[in-house]
């Protein structure tokens, strides 16, 4: 399995090219293209609109999983998490400057439940 940074790299030497528009991926591939690389492209769309991203922003790669983490956030998916799920969010997203991670920071409860005792 490739890591969406490889997907990006096997996109250029086939001679390909990516770019987000807006929640979906432009793309452009040869017609020889391997389908395997399509297939990469179908299956790790959020995570290669977040490393785009982050790229658009001149942040670094490891940030890119945070913008991932970002988009969930705004989606609720974090909604009743944890203390100690929501301080780790907290002490991720508040290091990258970048309006995404921002409105999540700001959305994530400012006291979080503390874990229900068995």
């Amino acid at each position: 399995m490739r890591t969406p940074s490889e997907i990006l790299l096997a996109v250029k030497q086939a001679g390909g090219r990516i770019e987000p528009a807006g929640d979906k991926l432009r793309v452009l591939l040869p017609v020889n293209c391997p389908p395997e690389i399509r297939a990469d492209l179908r299956q790790h769309k959020r995570e290669l609109l977040d490393l785009l991203e982050a790229k658009a922003a001149n942040l670094p790669p490891d940030c890119a999983l945070w913008m991932h983490v970002a988009n969930q956030v705004l989606a609720g998916e974090f909604l009743g998490a944890d203390k100690s799920t929501v301080e780790s969010l907290i002490i991720g997203l508040r290091g990258i400057s970048n309006p995404l991670c921002q409105r999540a920071l700001a959305r994530l409860p400012k006291n979080p439940q503390k874990p229900a005792a068995d």
